[in-house]
């Protein structure tokens, strides 16, 4: 795991070195968090690769990066893990090749000597990857098939510039403007879809994309080299439990090859608890395991997580996590980079700061719930087709009719409903996970500017391409897997984890495991894909009976936060300044006068305010100041 940052000269530059030689070089200082183990730069007529390493497999100085082929021909910064890379490697030694460290980044430049742009298929991992072939003049870069590491790029007529975190691109002088496009997307669904990203002149690498830039034609060509669409209802038959039981074992396996120690985040939830008993049945040792406990008993999973590791004989820590301050909010928001409205992101950074002092890698749950089907909201698009999709002006003419003493409540749905009617094409499940829709939230742009188109036709082509092997509502349900997943949730995980030196792998998304739901997206409306109960029958299996029928029964309980309270009391100073007349005329995205009134209502405690949307703008405030500061990177 670590970070990247490289220039690469489509023209000869008059003043390279002090245009972007040393920006990149102070950059990389200050991406030391993504990896403090080392820092390395390569040069050479006009291209310069940078990168950060945070040691997780051949500790030596033999893996440091940029790392160049014992021929020379190639160099390679790589950021992530590819966990079948000794396999890989064994195959590529019976082809003759010789390797010179224990390394996996040694094993990538071998497969794509050997295989060309087919090697991305050969990776079993989590990775981004730029490969310069010195002899052909070419440019490769690559990103893992889910979208779990990043990989940025801007491009004009005389340079390549690439990073692992936006952010870092302000070191350098180039324009960066805001795209009014995501910032609708933001205000609507709290994350920015990719491949776009918050500045017109920077995109993100698509998951699986394989991006060939020729330094002789000048050309790029793009392609995908794996496509989650082209596996979706390939089987007629439901997996049997054995089958995702063996998946299962296989990916925790893969994810358990590291030389340092690997712990695991126990919240006490489903998905946690059978990464436990999976982790301590192939670990072959006692596990470590990270819990963090609540002062708020609605939030705190502490006694289950407890029942888990004494069944399983874990070591378990628990974590001793600060108090919500201005300033974690603050270090939260720049370390995501990019808006991101999710405030999980705060707790998240905060466990992180603590687990750096005990191990270099977590094991962690994401991808349960979207391939299991684990959140109400895919109960409520069930239902949505089940009675038919009944109007939403019926259905708001029908709430209207509730007694006055229920419409405290009931104001919120109506409004969700009213939202979700007035969306102008088919979003799949992202109806019910948006804060607005794209129509509503662009009445809180600045009206000088031109209006932003959204997300809808985006997200609609998606759902077309599902269509074309499954039925309306299987497609919908699979659709957080390309939107919200990398999006948000890995995006998350990813930079509040890096953020403190600390790897987080995450095994229901190894892409086999992926491969065989997606197939059977012919079945979702079967038991077994009810509410995982894949998962909770195989958490019956591993644990004791007493633990397994507490933890299996168990309603969801997310990672949900107390936002308001926040804004009220340990954030109020900060909400205050950044919702005030003064500074809301200064932003040029946003509706000051429309921000104004939802942020009094709001301080007035005022029935149906909609409370997420009233974060996210003070998190795209927050963003804002500290894009408007440059990150405090512009020289």
């Amino acid at each position: 795991m670590c970070g990247l940052i490289g220039v690469i000269s489509k023209k000869e530059q008059l003043n390279f070195e002090a245009s972007y030689l040393d920006p990149l070089k102070y950059a990389l200082d200050r991406m030391e968090y993504r990896g403090p183990d080392n820092r390395g730069v390569w040069c050479e007529n006009g291209i310069c690769l940078g990168h950060r390493r945070l040691s997780i497999i051949d500790l030596s100085p033999d893996g440091n990066q940029p790392f160049k082929s014992a021929d020379e021909r190639y160099v390679i910064v790589f950021n992530g893990e590819i966990y079948n890379f000794e396999e890989l490697r064994s195959d590529l030694v019976r082809l003759g090749h010789v390797f010179r460290t224990e390394s996996d980044t040694e094993v990538i430049i071998a497969a794509y000597c050997e295989y060309g742009s087919d090697f991305c298929n050969r990776l079993r991992g989590m990775f981004a990857v730029v490969i310069f072939d010195r002899k052909e003049n070419l440019i490769v870069f690559s990103r893992d098939r889910l979208g779990k590491k990043p990989l940025f790029i801007f491009e004009n007529d005389e340079v390549i510039i690439f990073s692992s975190e936006i952010k870092f691109f302000h070191a350098f002088n180039i324009p960066l403007e805001i795209n009014e496009e995501s910032v609708l997307n933001f205000l609507s669904l709290q994350y920015i879809p990719g491949p776009a990203t918050i500045y017109h002149q920077i995109r993100q690498l698509q998951p699986a994309e394989l991006l060939i830039h020729d330094l002789n034609s000048k050309k790029s060509t793009s392609s995908l080299y794996w496509n989650m669409l082209d596996h979706v209802g390939r089987d007629q038959r439901m997996p049997e439990i054995e089958e995702i039981d063996e998946l299962l074992t296989q990916s925790i396996k893969y994810r358990l090859v590291a030389n340092v120690d690997i712990g695991l985040l126990l919240s006490g939830g489903i998905d946690s608890s059978l990464l436990a008993a999976y982790m301590h049945e192939v670990a072959g040792k006692q596990v470590k395991a990270f819990n963090v406990g609540f002062s708020d008993r609605s939030l705190d999973e502490s006694a289950y997580a407890k029942q888990v590791a004494e069944s399983l004989g874990l070591d378990l820590v628990t974590l001793n996590v600060e108090e919500i301050s201005p300033d974690n909010f603050i270090e939260s928001v720049y370390h995501a980079d990019q808006p991101l409205g999710d405030s999980a992101i705060i707790p998240t950074y905060l466990i992180a700061k603590s687990i750096k002092q005990h191990v270099k890698v977590v094991l962690s749950g994401e991808g349960a719930d979207e391939l299991f089907h684990g959140y109400d909201h895919y109960n409520y698009e069930k239902y949505y087709y089940g009675l038919g999709k009944i109007s939403f002006e019926s259905a708001g003419r029908l709430l209207d009719m509730v007694p006055e003493a229920g419409i405290n409540k009931l104001e919120k749905v109506k409004k969700k409903l009213r939202s979700i009617n007035s969306f102008e094409r088919d979003t799949g499940v992202s109806r019910w996970t948006s804060i607005l829709s794209p129509a509503l939230s662009r009445d809180f742009m600045h009206r000088a500017k031109r209006p932003a188109e959204s997300y809808e036709q985006q997200f609609h082509r998606y759902l077309t391409g599902f269509r074309k092997n499954a039925g309306k509502l299987e497609s919908s349900l699979m659709l957080d897997l390309l939107t919200w997943l990398p999006d948000d949730l890995l995006v998350k995980t990813d930079r509040m984890m890096m953020a403190c030196s600390v790897e987080a792998r995450t095994p229901f998304l190894d892409h086999k495991l992926v491969e065989k739901v997606l197939m059977s997206s012919g079945s979702f409306n079967k038991h077994l894909f009810q509410s995982k109960n894949y998962l909770r029958q195989l958490l019956k299996r591993k644990l004791p009976a007493s633990v397994s029928e507490t933890i299996a029964g168990r309603p969801k309980q997310g990672f949900e936060t107390p936002k308001v309270k926040w804004l009220n009391t340990n954030l109020s100073e900060l909400s205050s300044l950044l919702f005030s007349e003064e500074n809301l005329r200064q932003n040029p995205c946003l509706d000051n006068i429309k921000v104004a009134g939802l942020w009094h209502d709001f301080r007035k405690q005022k029935p149906g305010v909609n409370n997420r949307l009233i974060w996210n703008i003070f998190c795209f405030l927050e963003w804002y100041r500290q894009h408007n500061n440059h990150f405090g990177l512009k020289p």
